[in-house]
């Protein structure tokens, strides 16, 4: 079995040599060499798949990604070496390049994509102390990260995290947790959303998602964070080719055949996990449930949003933590605005009264400011509804039992 995985690891090694040769002779407009290149590469994978009977499917898919771009390749040979009908001038011009450097509309295309990718490139700060709560969680996700990147003391291959799948109630810090992995690395993060990556031109999407990592390749170590993943790798239906193209692309990618030595980490984030294609729930080695947070937690968001902010509160936070128990860290924010405003609206009645003419006379309007009272908490939360109920957070227990790693 072990001779098994060392050939099989020697031949992922070939084609991760052949597909950075395929894409410098696309770049350079050898589409002939290109094309053989792929078909060495659907070879390979062919044989890996017989060797590896566990995940045949999984690189099947992979094949038909191949086999897609030959024949897109191919096809665009031959439309560029036609010539008008009538035209005189000689042979017909070979395709132009495409890739780097290409003033053609395949290079062109090329820039667009890379430039709408790179534009998704924000910078992240956030800390690991700043995320109240969830300390297994975050435990298991920095181990993991510290594994894939430190180098080990002796010659041995140890395997690489490089997909984590966050999933839970809305608004319980996902965003928050992709971002401090970021930051704590220093990686490049990719902020991806589903408007990003959909396009309505077909084939498009499938181009933007392969822009999207051969950038993060380049530009490594980086973190692509793709934020509600469900709207874009939904389960498989014939009804929607376009969509089952864009995971299929999404599979080869997250399979890593493209990285080599680049570390690019895949983190996503889903309200509504039950939705996912099965096949791309196996691509993430990591399948972590972000829930609500604790009462304990619950009184520590409280006053990181009130008695943080120079708020004074004449009221037992703990108490209100106690009366939110499916409140997540983003309704808890709402729940403290609301307050807020209700106190802001009690200490300056008289003043809203007077605030049109003042305004409109170009007065400048002071207000007032008072401690934040039980009332005020009181009324926000007559208006306030958490995201989740009952029915949701037994949806999440049922999945997490059948696949979160924590």
């Amino acid at each position: 079995m072990g001779t098994d995985y060392l050939a099989i690891d020697n031949i992922k090694k070939v084609i991760s040599e052949d597909i950075k040769a395929e894409r410098s002779s696309e770049e350079e407009g050898d589409i002939t060499k290109a094309s053989s290149l792929c078909k060495a590469i659907i070879g390979n994978l062919k044989i890996v798949s017989g060797m590896d009977q566990k995940y045949s499917s999984k690189y099947n898919d992979i094949i038909k990604i191949w086999e897609k771009k030959i024949v897109d390749m191919e096809s665009g040979a031959r439309r560029s070496s036609r010539r008008p009908a009538g035209d005189k001038s000689g042979p017909a011009k070979s395709a132009p390049p495409s890739g780097k450097g290409n003033n053609g509309l395949i290079g062109k295309m090329e820039t667009e994509f890379r430039g709408r990718i790179e534009a998704l490139i924000s910078k992240s700060n956030v800390k690991w102390s700043e995320i109240g709560g969830l300390d297994q969680e975050k435990n298991a996700i920095m181990e993991a990260v510290f594994f894939a990147m430190a180098t080990p003391d002796v010659d041995i291959n140890i395997p690489k995290l490089r997909n984590i799948l966050l999933f839970g109630p809305p608004g319980t810090g996902k965003t928050t947790i992709a971002k401090a992995i970021s930051s704590n690395i220093e990686a490049t993060f990719f902020n991806v959303t589903l408007s990003e990556l959909l396009s309505r031109y077909v084939g498009d999407s499938e181009r933007l998602v392969s822009a999207l990592y051969d950038t993060a390749r380049d530009m490594s170590p980086s973190v692509v964070f793709i934020d509600e993943i469900e709207s874009l790798v939904r389960k498989r239906d014939d009804s929607n080719r376009n969509s089952t193209s864009v995971l299929q692309q999404f599979l080869g990618q997250l399979d890593g055949f493209s990285t080599g030595e680049d570390f690019v980490l895949t983190v996503a984030a889903t309200n509504t996990p039950w939705e996912l294609d099965q096949a791309i729930i196996s691509r993430f080695e990591k399948k972590i449930y972000i829930g609500l947070p604790d009462e304990p937690t619950r009184k520590k968001i409280l006053e990181l949003n009130t008695k943080s902010k120079g708020y004074q509160v004449r009221v037992d936070l703990g108490k209100i933590a106690a009366k939110t128990g499916n409140f997540s860290g983003r309704d808890l924010y709402y729940l403290c605005s609301d307050a807020i405003r209700n106190m802001l609206r009690r200490a300056n009645n008289d003043i809203i009264e007077k605030l049109d003419g003042s305004i409109q006379n170009g007065m400048k309007v002071n207000y007032r400011v008072w401690p934040l009272e039980e009332q005020d908490f009181q009324d926000a939360m007559s208006k306030t509804k958490p995201a989740s109920d009952d029915a949701m957070l037994n949806q999440y227990s049922s999945w997490k039992s059948r696949f979160a790693s924590n």
